[in-house]
């Protein structure tokens, strides 16, 4: 398993979060899940999690140009970009 960190950001807000998962697409996936579960952004936290979910199956998760172990994923939510970005993160023990 490796480490990921993820960050969003959406409607002026910054939210970080890291998840242990076997690929890029399997964190996206606990996130999504998370972000359901605790309504972390309101109302918007379900189509959020949608929308980020459908960007990331059926579009692929998007390597970011010029980076290595650095994906992203979007949608749009009530007018407001929501940018995902996937990063592997190493661990320091």
């Amino acid at each position: 398993m490796n480490l990921y960190t993820l960050v969003l950001d959406f409607h002026g807000g910054t939210y970080i979060t890291q998840f242990e998962a076997d690929d890029p697409t399997g964190a996206v996936a606990a996130w999504c899940a998370e972000l359901q579960d605790e309504q972390l952004l309101g109302e918007a936290s379900c189509d959020v999690a949608e929308g980020i979910m459908i960007d990331a199956i059926e579009n692929h998760l998007v390597e970011v140009e010029g980076l290595h172990g650095a994906w992203c994923a979007a949608t749009a939510v009530e007018g407001n970009l929501a940018l995902l970005n996937v990063i592997v993160t190493q661990r320091l023990d």
